[in-house]
């Protein structure tokens, strides 16, 4: 008489299998997980960048509509501004223009502003900025 040896087949994945895929997809997130929050921070710092740019910018571009004689009324030293420009208290952004008659030469007056971008890490402001200049004379 013939005995067969049959071999039960397995399906399936045991539940040691499963666990141990589990831990290496996991190590992989864990190990991802720094990068993709620097990646993060990366990008909200440009945006910043952006944006102060765009303040200074536009700032700049208020100072056209002024009368030669009347630029020194823009003249401000360290307001806090939302993304907008406009003055706000919790401002992301700190702003400064300085109007510097008769410079680079006589007959210009120099507009330079400058714009700090708050660190949203540590907080505070900590040396990032962007700044713009333009000479304005009349015609």
């Amino acid at each position: 008489m013939a005995i067969n040896s049959h071999k039960a087949c397995r399906y399936g994945t045991s539940l040691i299998e499963t666990l141990i895929a589990l831990m290496i997809v996991s190590l992989g997130l864990a190990s991802a997980y720094p990068l993709v929050t620097q990646a993060g921070f990366a990008v909200r710092r440009g945006r910043d960048h952006y944006v102060a740019t765009t303040i200074a910018l536009a700032t700049l571009e208020r100072a056209r509509n002024f009368d030669l004689g009347l630029l020194s009324l823009l003249a401000e030293s360290g307001r806090l501004v939302d993304d907008q420009g406009l003055p706000d208290d919790n401002g992301q952004f700190r702003r400064t223009v300085t109007v510097l008659p008769d410079e680079p030469a006589d007959g210009l007056t120099q507009v330079v502003v400058t714009v700090d971008i708050a660190d949203r890490r540590r907080g505070g402001f900590r040396g990032e900025q962007q700044r713009a200049t333009m000479a304005f004379t009349t015609y």
